[in-house]
Formats: structure tokens, C-alpha cells, sequence
């Protein structure tokens, strides 16, 4: 258990270019900011433009079914 106010380190092998996400498992702990994304590597991601249409169609989506988002969604 981190105790309140502590610190944590990750270290991890920095292998697979993407983009990542680090998030909790408890949904409002995400809403609070317990949730962060990795960019690994990013000169040898391949598909770039992916991500950026990805959130594009996914905004375009939201907005055509009038979905409200609050927080990420993770």
C-alpha cells in the first residue's frame, strides 16, 4: 500500500513505440487524475496519424449521439 502523500516509481523497458495508458482500475480514481499516458518512443511510431484520427472520430461519434463526457472514460 503507498501511503497517503507517498511516492511511487515505475521503471519499465521503453521497447514498444506507442502511446500507453497508465491508469487505476476504480473509476472515480481516474476521474481524479490517477491515469496518464506514455508516449514511447515516438520517432518510430508508425501509425502517428492514427492516433490523432482516432481521437477525431471518436469526438465526431460523441458529439453525433449527444454523449456527455465527464471524465476519460477509462
Amino acid at each position: 500500500m503507498l501511503p497517503s502523500g507517498g511516492m511511487l516509481q515505475i521503471a519499465f523497458l521503453t521497447d514498444n513505440p506507442g502511446v500507453w495508458l497508465l491508469h487505476c482500475h476504480i473509476g472515480w480514481h481516474t476521474s481524479l487524475g490517477f491515469a496518464l499516458t506514455f508516449v514511447e518512443r515516438p520517432d518510430e511510431i508508425k501509425a502517428k496519424d492514427d492516433v490523432e484520427k482516432n481521437c477525431v472520430k471518436w469526438r465526431a461519434f460523441a458529439d453525433s449521439h449527444h454523449i456527455k463526457q465527464r471524465d476519460s472514460g477509462v
